[in-house]
């Protein structure tokens, strides 16, 4: 393996090569454009399918259709994405909806504001281009952070990886988890390049973003520890600040609205969700038999769950040791919650993942198992979701 030295010194040569040259970098754009329209084009194309030709789901809530939308878009208005398209609207009107965090809402509300498109359907529409809009920033992104320590095969291999993964299509949907994705890669981009202010702000806006976008402090602080021999590395101690003061911010904001700043974990239990030990969660997935269709105790759950940890121990062992301490921290939050549920979802917004990923598909085998697993799986699980099938 290449010295800590050595390492630092080509990450630095990399990163000089990295900053904006004035020319269009046609190699960053094929990476990042090719694999982004070919998979969003593939999970339209499914969605259509599906709503013209299978059955919606038994016992969907068919009264969240969002009227006024695009037909295209149809697909990718379910769930979720009603919840958030409502907050938009309306702001919080009732303390179960605060665990869905106020970026989103609030960077679609002015979206609306500046366009004029403030009915729900066209909040709606907002959200997915703005969701879309972040998933190409957060590719660009992971290429040039791949880049910094990886040839550009295997960095362009990790945006098809993270396009390509079976649960993309909540990239898409009108959620906030591109949005994290993006400002989580951000901010580690920003933190290689000691931009420590940038970094915190960054990092406070996925605070705002996600519940668990404040754990972005721990790895902040651990690529600030390996940085401190260089010069300006004492501002990163201001920037760490901010996650944990944007956090604040939000919960001051519940503790004047609902006379309970933690109303949003309190919220959670409503999805099964209560803070114990991981091997305690285990044992309460298996309680009841695990199926296909149950959401408590989900087989793709548990199959996400398990692929999710085999990829955080290789991450040890093959990334910069602030992402692997990033990506267990994220894995701990779900483990320690008392259910598996929604885990594909969450795990396409790790993206230390696909840097394993792309490791691994360094073999041309192993490459097109992922391509091809990936291209069907993420058709399958949107022409389920299209149809109010819960999915994750």
């Amino acid at each position: 393996m290449t010295s800590l030295p050595a390492a630092g010194q080509q990450a630095a040569e990399r990163l000089r090569r990295s900053r904006f040259s004035g020319h269009v970098d046609r190699q960053l754009l094929a990476d990042v454009l090719v694999p982004f329209v070919a998979t969003r084009v593939l999970l339209v194309i499914a969605g259509v399918m599906s709503i013209s030709m299978l059955h919606v789901a038994s016992g969907a809530p068919l009264s969240w259709d969002i009227p006024h939308i695009p037909a295209l878009l149809v697909p990718f208005t379910r769930w979720d994405v009603t919840r958030y398209a409502y907050i938009s609207l309306q702001g919080y009107r009732a303390a179960s909806w605060t665990t869905f965090f106020p970026l989103f809402p609030m960077l679609v509300r002015s979206a609306g504001a500046a366009t004029g498109m403030t009915d729900l359907g066209g909040l709606a529409t907002l959200s997915f281009l703005i969701a879309n809009g972040a998933l190409l920033a957060a590719t660009a992104g992971l290429v040039l952070l791949a880049r910094l320590d990886f040839d550009r095969p295997t960095a362009s291999r990790a945006a098809w990886y993270l396009l390509v993964f079976p649960s993309s299509l909540f990239l898409s949907a009108g959620y906030a988890d591109s949005i994290f994705l993006a400002l989580s890669i951000g901010m580690f981009l920003a933190a290689r390049r000691s931009r420590w202010l940038l970094a915190g702000l960054l990092a406070a806006l996925a605070a705002l973003d996600r519940p668990f976008g404040v754990l972005l402090v721990l790895p902040l602080a651990l690529e600030a520890w390996w940085q401190r021999s260089q010069p300006g590395t004492w501002k990163a101690l201001p920037a760490m600040v901010l996650a944990p003061l944007a956090l604040g911010g939000y919960l001051a904001y519940l503790g004047s609205t609902f006379h309970d700043p933690l109303s949003f974990l309190h919220a959670e239990s409503g999805w099964g969700r209560h803070l114990m030990a991981p091997w305690d969660t285990f044992t309460t997935y298996f309680s009841v038999a695990p199926t296909m269709g149950d959401a408590q105790h989900s087989i793709p759950d548990l199959l996400f769950t398990v692929f999710a940890i085999a990829v955080t121990v290789a991450s040890w062992r093959l990334l910069r040791r602030s992402y692997a301490l990033f990506l267990t921290a994220l894995l701990l939050v779900p483990l320690s919650s008392g259910t598996l549920l929604s885990m594909p979802r969450f795990v396409v917004a790790w993206f230390p993942v696909f840097l394993v990923l792309a490791i691994a598909g360094r073999r041309p085998e192993v490459d097109r198992l992922f391509l091809v697993s990936g291209a069907v799986l993420s058709t399958v699980l949107m022409l389920l979701f299209a149809q109010w099938y819960w999915v994750a």
